[in-house]
């Protein structure tokens, strides 16, 4: 389709540099500016396109048999269970 836009001078310039630097026409430039723009105002507007990343997951042999979470003084003693203070530093 062919249309007419009105650019600032500034702009135009740059948008012709680039078209010139690339080899190809200002118009093509432009298109693809405005092709950018509504693909990133498209992924805003989309929260599903949103990728969060995979967390990490570990797997073992569960919970030690007599382990009580409840209790944070069996928990540090379990934690310090078997290991010299100093090799802790």
């Amino acid at each position: 389709m062919r249309t007419t836009v009105t650019l600032r001078d500034d702009i135009y310039r740059e948008v012709k540099q680039v078209a010139a630097t690339q080899g190809c026409s200002v118009g093509s430039v432009i298109e693809d500016a405005i092709s950018l723009l509504l693909a990133r105002r498209s992924e805003a507007a989309d929260t599903s396109s949103h990728h969060f990343p995979d967390l990490p997951v570990f797997t073992g042999g569960g919970l030690r048999p007599g382990v009580d979470l409840d209790s944070n003084a069996s928990l540090s003693e379990l934690l310090d269970e078997g290991t010299a203070l100093d090799a802790l530093r």
